[in-house]
């Protein structure tokens, strides 16, 4: 058993193909034809096999999407609409019906699983991420602050009530936080605690936002009752008075409560400086911050205007009764001075009596020494 076998092999066929021309066939010709039936066969249940599995496939694809989230469907909706030019279809749908439209879309692709991954790649890079949007989530003072930030980009817009304007921030920061970064600067308020924040650029300015709004927002507003309609509508309107004009968001937002129009008051604080200024407050008091001053203003104001209201004489008593048109400019003379409406009266008696009669008195005195 030690021989070599030899390499000369002189009683076999040399391997040729199968299924070519060969001169020397393996096979006779029924055979291959046999063979050939049967390799066809397998490739046919092959390629249909492949079909049913994919049409499974997306059939399943499909079945899963209609599981999906609201807010999920919602961003590869708009995201869609988006690459198509067509932005303007980024309309609100009720719950169910974002995912309805993305399957329909989805249905009449070309390749739907490229599609979706195309949409959920677009999604990772530039959506903010939802638990970026939780400081917020359902806190109207906090939106209006936001907002305040953007108003220039939403000034076309009309906001009725929380609800609307909440989901109106929160949509536009989770689909154009690039945006966001881009615009917010401009109008972020002069605070007095600055911070920074370094990291992914679609996460970094909301973050740097938060602190800065949390850390130097409106504090000593105890005296303000936010139950107190008759005060909440003053304090409104103080806002809202000539030469000051703090209320933020005018013409943009539109609140449909009391709750609703004093947390507009707080936001509309919150955004006005907290930096001491040697320039702002009283004649004999300077230093103030500009969202100081403007508080003590205001219960000061508040204060006085209380007080004109129960001290104010009615036509049922022997009281002096002031005329309609000069009330507003007795409650500012009283705003201004800090005087109640008795001292107010009160000096107001003095100095006349000292032009008009002292004054006179004393001259007449002298004349009649002289004569």
């Amino acid at each position: 058993m030690n021989t070599a076998l030899s390499t000369q092999v002189h009683n076999v066929y040399p391997a040729q193909p199968v299924f070519v021309d060969n001169p020397n066939p393996v096979f006779d010709q029924s055979t291959q034809q046999y063979i050939s039936s049967k390799i066809i066969r397998f490739v046919g249940d092959e390629y249909i096999r492949d079909v049913k599995n994919q049409k499974r496939s997306i059939e399943d694809f499909h079945k899963g999407l209609s599981k999906i989230g609201e807010s999920d469907a919602k961003s590869l909706l708009y995201i869609k609409n988006y690459f198509q030019g067509r932005s303007w279809e980024n309309i609100s749908f009720d719950g169910d019906d974002y995912a309805n439209q993305l399957i329909f879309h989805l249905k009449y692709c070309d390749n739907p699983l490229e599609e979706f991954n195309n949409l959920v790649r677009y999604k990772i890079d530039n959506i903010l991420p939802e638990t970026y949007l939780e400081w917020f989530k359902n806190d109207l003072r906090c939106s209006l602050f936001l907002a305040h930030l953007i108003n220039h980009l939403m000034v076309h817009e009309a906001y009725k009530g929380r609800q609307e304007l909440i989901q109106a921030v929160a949509d536009f920061l989770r689909y154009n936080i690039y945006f966001f970064n881009n615009e917010y600067m401009g109008n972020l308020p002069h605070y007095s605690l600055v911070l920074q924040r370094y990291g992914d650029q679609r996460t970094a300015s909301i973050e740097t936002v938060k602190s800065v709004y949390l850390k130097n927002r409106t504090e000593n507003f105890d005296w303000i009752d936010p139950k107190n309609d008759q005060m909440i509508d003053w304090s409104y309107k103080y806002l809202c008075g000539k030469g000051r004009e703090y209320i933020i968001l005018k013409g943009i937002f539109f609140p449909e409560n009391t709750q609703e129009k004093y947390e507009l008051i707080l936001a509309s604080l919150d955004v006005l400086s907290n930096v001491d200024d040697r320039s702002i407050g009283t004649k004999n008091k300077k230093g103030f911050s500009l969202r100081a001053y403007v508080l003590f203003s205001m219960e000061k104001a508040w204060r006085s205007q209380k007080q004109y209201a129960k001290e104010r004489p009615s036509s049922e008593n022997d009281s002096v009764k002031i005329y309609k048109p000069n009330i507003p400019k007795l409650e500012a003379l009283m705003a201004y001075s800090g005087l109640t409406l008795k001292q107010m009266v009160n000096n107001s008696i003095e100095q006349m009596y000292d032009q008009l009669i002292a004054n006179n008195s004393d001259t007449l005195g002298k004349d009649d020494a002289s004569g």
